[in-house]
């Protein structure tokens, strides 16, 4: 098996267990800003000290900064209206699947600017994601 496949496989247990944890926190009263916040701090904590463990440069080329600058904003972005989202939600799993949709504009991004592969069954795979995140926001 390759090695990228185990890595998104456990990724997929961090992930879910971070929603979990979230929906509990936000059932309990936590703001989705005070919950992003908290999140943020954290998991910025526990970089460094991974960082500092395995040995990491921190540094960066100054050309990245934009880039980085950016991804910071749309985390921001994407953190508070996941949380908001979640909070709202009747079940955390209709916005966990609406989330993961992202992989259809992964898709047709990564076709536009890395020229990945185009076919007709990765098509059909979008139209099925697409009607599945239609089916999920039905009553």
């Amino acid at each position: 098996m390759a090695a990228w496949f185990l890595f998104a496989l456990a990724s997929l247990f961090f992930f879910t267990a971070i929603t979990l944890i979230q929906k509990h926190l936000l059932n309990l009263g936590i703001t989705p800003m005070t919950f992003g916040l908290y999140l943020m701090g954290f998991s910025f904590l526990a970089f460094i000290i991974a960082a500092f463990i395995f040995k990491q440069s921190l540094t960066i080329p100054q050309s990245w900064i934009f880039w980085l600058i950016i991804l910071g904003v749309l985390s921001l972005g994407g953190t508070l209206t996941a949380a908001y989202s979640f909070q709202q939600a009747p079940n955390p799993s209709y916005t966990q699947a609406i989330i993961a949709a992202d992989a259809v504009t992964v898709l047709i991004g990564s076709i536009l600017i890395f020229n990945s592969e185009f076919t007709w069954l990765k098509v059909l795979g979008i139209a099925l994601t697409i009607i599945g995140v239609i089916i999920i926001g039905l009553k």
